[in-house]
């Protein structure tokens, strides 16, 4: 954005945000409140608007914004006993004491969670709900220090389906979307949505499925439709638990045993899964490692076989017949030989239909480069009015600080409070501001000092960031118990915290930590340096390093320590399942750069030197959210034609005609067949482990040496003599 563009929409923001704030003073300035037409001509800004349409929109957008900042406008009958039925138009007022939060006081030990649950979202729509709770709480927070915490939990959202389904769940809306289920098979679901949550690195739905009549639990991956919010409504069951259900889930340990011959120094990944093959009857050819892998079922392992490209193949048979019966069937193992065929055959076809691919971008904002809006804006001016008068002669420096702004943005903020007030905006009815010896001083705001009450997505985003420390191997369950049913009172929403929270009964499903994941937070209370053998999936090797960790955080049903990496001079993050080894190297070094850090990352580096322009299906669009695509746009895919002419799917199967689905009327929009997204990887063999592991949902169209490398990368597969 230019400069001068920039400035331009800064101006716009603050505008709007003086409009809003203005209007906000005025509706709660009188009791019997105002009419459309006499807040026009008393609120600064409504001037702008050409016509009686522009100020319409304008005027219910305003409603909009503070409804969902938490200050409830409210719509009454005219009190003017002289005007006839014809000429009483409704007034607008904001009660007085209707928004204000509700006495609750969290202690020590529950203001630290609620700090770490505000930290925890990686999506950012839900990241500035969750932190605007926590500004609004910020009165009833505890200012004793309280022990610090070694974990951080991050909730990442890669699935389009979230933000209308937890809108459902909270406006109790019945909603309909396509499904498809573990077997591929497509259907339409129409489900009253009793909560959503996270488990095992996936997010799930739980609801009423309205046609089985019956209680279900979707994967939000599988949605392959845009989630039709419907108009009707329900009640929710009262014993009804997300994160009970969540509980539940809990992981089955694998059941079949499969072989896999891995070439010798490769395939690392898959070797961290896997132990040494024990019977000699499955002993592999010269360059190859036999190994076992401990799976759920023949497709889950043929995934991992796939993923490892090249360097790992499925033997259909023992070379000799077993001396005693181990753990390897032989139809398991055929099973999974075809399924490792079929799912190369599949990504051979699709990438096949690369080329007559064409992508034309268009113009689109890349992300990221979103504008603050102005709802954010107003809610930065009303939590600097809290906490000014909460702190009168506070330092500006010092209050900057804390809002995370510059001395320059906090003054342009002050200004802006300065010429914000009372209707008339006479000298006395305008907010006092003053910071000129570098102290702030406000006055003349009563109303707006007042702690404000959490809005229900404000305390949902909050209760999540929560519900996911309660999964969090070694996470004090009791205190976030507490700090749950708290936040969800400062929203008067208690049945939130009955639905997110995980009922007693369920509490034995709590993980515990693994011994290496123990090892690695004593390190961290005991200020020692590690040394990591550990497995760098995208270039299939093991390093050394020598870390001292600083933080263990959970993402995506994963733990990752976050520390400074002496090799890289630099803070680095490293999953715990692809340690390979670790052990003492002494006492840790303090580094300044990662003490500074407020937030543990584990976002994929923002430059990597592969760029490449992949196509999904509607199985693979998650891949434009994962991988955080620059951009991305909707594209047609060349039919793969039969032997007879019909079309085919990329599997091969009969495909029906558009339109050949039966569908509801009313049904949900499906998403693009297919779409292309620019995407960066760290190398060319996990981009082409990508393409293998999700055979037939992804392909590549650029550059041509990203192209040539996938396609060697697949006629290599599955192709060695085994």
């Amino acid at each position: 954005m230019a400069p001068s563009t920039g400035a331009a929409a800064r101006r716009s923001t603050t505008a709007s945000a003086e409009r809003l704030l203005n209007l906000l003073i005025a509706l709660l300035d009188r009791e019997s409140g105002y009419t459309r037409e006499q807040l026009r001509a008393i609120v600064p800004g409504y001037d702008r608007a050409g016509n009686q349409d522009a100020f319409e929109r304008m005027f219910e957008r305003d409603k909009a914004h503070l409804r969902s900042l938490g200050y409830p406008v409210e719509e009454i009958p005219d009190d003017d006993p002289w005007a006839s039925d014809a000429q009483l138009t409704p007034r607008y007022r904001v009660p007085r004491g209707s928004y204000r939060l509700p006495r609750v006081r969290f202690s020590a030990e529950e203001s630290a969670v609620l700090a770490v649950a505000a930290d925890a979202w990686n999506d950012a729509a839900q990241d500035r709900l969750a932190r605007r709770a926590l500004d609004k709480l910020e009165p009833a927070l505890s200012g004793e220090a309280a022990p610090g915490t070694d974990v951080q939990p991050t909730v990442a959202v890669a699935d389009p389906a979230f933000e209308p389904l937890l809108s459902a769940v909270l406006a109790h809306r019945t909603v309909r979307f396509d499904y498809v289920d573990r077997t591929g098979a497509f259907s339409q679901r129409t489900v009253q949505p009793w909560g959503v949550g996270s488990r095992y690195g996936a997010w799930y739905l739980a609801g009423w499925d309205a046609d089985r009549r019956a209680q279900r639990t979707f994967r939000l991956s599988r949605i392959i439709s845009e989630v039709d919010v419907t108009r009707e409504t329900f009640d929710p069951p009262r014993d009804f638990s997300m994160g009970g259900q969540l509980a539940r889930m809990v992981s089955q340990p694998p059941q079949l045993c499969v072989v896999a011959h891995v070439r010798e120094g490769a395939g690392q990944l898959l070797r961290r899964i896997a132990a040494p093959a024990t019977s000699p009857a499955w002993r592999a050819p010269r360059g190859y490692d036999a190994v076992e892998l401990a799976v759920h079922d023949t497709e889950s392992a043929a995934e991992q076989v796939c993923a490892a490209g090249p360097d790992a193949v499925v033997p259909r048979a023992p070379v000799a017949e077993p001396e005693a019966e181990g753990p390897v069937r032989a139809d398991t193992q055929v099973a999974v030989a075809d399924a490792v065929q079929r799912r190369l055959e599949d990504a051979r076809a699709f990438q096949a239909r690369m080329p007559g691919v064409h992508v034309q971008w268009g113009k689109q904002r890349r992300q990221g480069a979103a504008k603050a809006s102005t709802e954010q804006h107003l809610a930065r001016l009303l939590h600097i009015v809290r906490h000014v008068y909460a702190h009168q002669g506070a330092e500006l420096e010092e209050t900057a600080r804390h809002f995370g702004i510059t001395d320059a943005e906090l003054v342009n903020d002050l200004q802006t409070l300065f010429v914000c007030g009372r209707p008339g905006h006479l000298p006395d009815q305008l907010i006092d501001a003053s910071w000129d010896d570098g102290h702030i001083y406000l006055g003349n705001a009563q109303e707006l000092s007042e702690p404000v009450r959490l809005t229900v997505p404000e305390a949902s985003a909050l209760l999540m960031g929560l519900q996911t420390l309660q999964a969090v191997p070694g996470g004090d369950s009791r205190v976030v118990r507490s700090a749950m049913r708290k936040v969800a009172t400062a929203a008067d929403a208690l049945p939130l915290a009955d639905a997110l929270d995980v009922p007693d009964a369920d509490a034995v499903a709590e993980p515990r930590d693994s011994e290496l994941v123990t090892q690695l937070r004593r390190a961290i209370a005991e200020h020692r340096r590690v040394r990591l053998r550990y497995l760098v999936a995208s270039r299939d090797e093991v390093t050394e390093r020598l870390v001292d960790p600083a933080r263990m955080i959970f993402s995506d049903g994963h733990q990752y320590v976050r520390g400074w990496c002496l090799q890289a001079n630099a803070p680095r993050t490293f999953r715990t399942d692809r340690i390979v080894g670790c052990e003492d190297a002494g006492e840790a070094q303090v580094h300044p750069r990662m003490d500074s850090e407020v937030r543990s990352s584990i976002q994929p580096a923002k430059r990597r030197p592969v760029q490449a322009v992949v196509v999904t299906d509607r199985r693979g669009r998650w891949i434009v959210e994962h991988y955080h695509a620059k951009r991305h746009v909707e594209v047609e895919v060349p039919a793969a034609a039969g032997a007879d002419g019909s079309e085919h799917d990329d599997a091969g199967r009969d495909r029906p005609h558009d339109g050949a689905r039966p569908r509801s009327a009313r049904g949900p929009r499906p998403l693009p067949e297919y779409v292309a997204a620019e995407v960066d990887f760290p190398t060319l063999d996990a981009l082409s482990s990508l393409v293998t592991r999700h055979a037939g949902h992804v392909g590549v169209v650029s550059p041509p040496e990203a192209v040539a490398a996938v396609e060697q990368w697949l006629e290599s597969s599955g192709t060695a003599d085994t």
